[in-house]
């Protein structure tokens, strides 16, 4: 199952009054220009940095199953 795949079944699993609100959160999130967004831009430093210490995870088999993840995640916000 593709990201999107799984991301598709856990909003389908939602009640529509949930998936209102998760639409509602998503628009406002990427529409605002407040310091309360969380994606703050990146330095093309900081997104090497990332890369690095990403591709060293994985080289040393510490990254996580992006299925697992997603289960993970899906609990923890109660799609799951």
């Amino acid at each position: 199952m593709s990201t999107l795949e799984a991301t598709v079944s856990m909003l389908e699993a939602m009640p529509e009054d949930a998936r209102i609100q998760v639409l509602e959160f998503t628009q406002a999130l990427f529409t605002s220009y407040r310091p309360s967004n969380p994606f703050k831009p990146l330095t093309v430093q900081e997104v090497l940095s990332d890369l690095k210490v990403s591709r060293e995870q994985i080289q040393n088999a510490e990254g996580m199953n992006m299925k697992d993840a997603l289960n993970s995640m899906g609990r923890q916000h109660g799609f799951i």
